[in-house]
C-alpha cells in the first residue's frame, strides 16, 4: 500500500481506492508522530515557548480523534488511548485558566468592571497559580495502530464519515442554544476528519475555512458560558478576600460585613451584566451566519465525497 507522507494533513488521491482500515491506520501513525513531536517539544520548550501547550493540545486532539472516528475500521492498544485521554483532561485547567483570563481584559475595558475584573485576575494567580504539576505522559506503548480485516473502500467509508457528521451538525444546530456545544465538537471532529484531503482535493482548503470560522465563534460563545458558570467561583474569591479586613475586629461588625457583601453583589452583577451583553451579541451575530456557513459545509462536503469516490474508482 502507498505510504502516508510524514504529517497526517498531506495524503495523496491515491489512498482513496485502498482498504479504509489500511488507509486509516497510515493516517493515525502518521498523526501519532506529529503528536509525539510535539510533546517533546513541549517538554523541553518550558516558559519560552508559550504556544508549546497549545500546539500539544491540537496535535492531541487531531490524533484522539482520528482514534474516534476510525474505530470502525482500526484497531489500536486500549492502555495507550487511556492515557492519551488522561493527558487530554491534564492539560485543560491550564487552557481554561488562560482563556478566563483573557476574557477578564476584555471585561476590563468596560468601565464599570475594570476594578473587578482586576481584582479577579489577581486572586487568579493566588487560587490557581500558572504552575501546575509536571504534565506526565509516556510515549511508550504505542498505540499500534493495525488495520480490521475486511474493511471497506476508503473512499465508502470516508463517505459514510461525512454523510453521518453533516448530519449530526445540523441536527445540533437546529437546537439553537441547546445544542451549539454538541455542534461545536462535532464541527471539530469533521475538520480534522477532512483536514487529510487538503492536499488532493482543491474543495477541502475553502470546507477548512468555513469549518474553523464556525469552531471560533462556536468556541467563543462556549468560553463566555464556562465564564458565566465561574462566577459562584470569583464571588465566593472575592468573598474570603474581602471578609477578614471587616472581622479582625471584636464584634458582630454588622456594617462592615454587610459592606462587604454588598460590594461583592455589585461585582458580580456586573460580571453577570457583562457575560449576558457580551453572550447575546456573539450568538446573534453567530446565527446571521449560521445558515450560509452550514449550507456552504454541506455542499463542500458533496462534493468531497464525490471527488473521493471518482478517485476510488480510478477516476472513471
Amino acid at each position: 500500500m502507498a505510504k502516508a507522507k510524514k504529517h497526517a494533513r498531506k495524503l495523496d488521491a491515491g489512498f482513496a481506492g485502498q482498504p479504509a482500515g489500511e488507509m486509516a491506520a497510515a493516517l493515525i501513525r502518521a498523526q501519532q508522530k506529529a503528536f509525539r513531536g510535539a510533546w517533546k517539544h513541549y517538554q523541553k520548550a518550558g516558559d519560552d515557548d508559550p504556544d508549546a501547550l497549545h500546539d500539544l493540545r491540537v496535535e492531541l486532539r487531531r490524533l484522539r480523534a482520528w482514534l474516534r472516528l476510525a474505530r470502525d475500521v482500526v484497531k489500536t492498544r486500549k492502555s495507550a488511548r487511556r492515557r492519551l485521554k488522561v493527558l487530554g483532561r491534564s492539560t485543560s485547567p491550564m487552557r481554561d485558566r488562560e482563556v478566563m483570563l483573557e476574557l477578564l481584559k476584555a471585561v476590563g475595558q468596560t468601565p464599570d468592571c475594570t476594578e473587578v475584573a482586576e481584582r479577579i485576575a489577581y486572586l487568579t494567580d493566588e487560587h490557581e497559580p500558572p504552575a501546575h504539576a509536571p504534565l506526565v505522559f509516556d510515549l511508550k506503548p504505542a498505540l499500534k495502530p493495525r488495520a480490521r480485516s475486511g474493511t471497506p473502500r476508503f473512499s465508502d467509508w470516508f463517505g459514510g464519515q461525512l454523510t453521518l457528521m453533516t448530519d449530526l451538525i445540523r441536527r445540533d444546530f437546529a437546537q439553537g442554544r441547546d445544542g451549539f456545544h454538541a455542534a461545536r465538537i462535532q464541527v471539530k471532529h469533521l475538520r480534522y476528519l477532512v483536514e487529510p484531503m487538503a492536499e488532493p482535493f482543491a474543495e477541502v482548503a475553502p470546507l477548512l475555512k468555513d469549518l474553523k470560522e464556525i469552531q471560533d465563534r462556536l468556541g467563543d460563545l462556549h468560553d463566555l458560558l464556562v465564564l458565566r458558570q465561574r462566577l459562584p467561583t470569583y464571588a465566593g474569591w472575592l468573598v474570603a478576600d474581602d471578609l477578614p479586613e471587616a472581622l479582625v475586629r471584636p464584634g458582630k461588625q454588622t456594617r462592615a460585613v454587610t459592606r462587604s457583601f454588598a460590594g461583592v453583589r455589585d461585582a458580580v452583577i456586573c460580571l453577570a451584566g457583562w457575560q449576558h451583553e457580551a453572550f447575546e451579541s456573539q450568538w446573534n451575530d453567530w446565527e446571521a451566519r449560521r445558515s450560509q456557513l452550514a449550507k456552504r459545509v454541506v455542499a463542500a462536503c458533496d462534493r468531497l465525497a464525490g471527488s473521493l469516490d471518482s478517485a476510488g474508482r480510478g477516476g472513471n
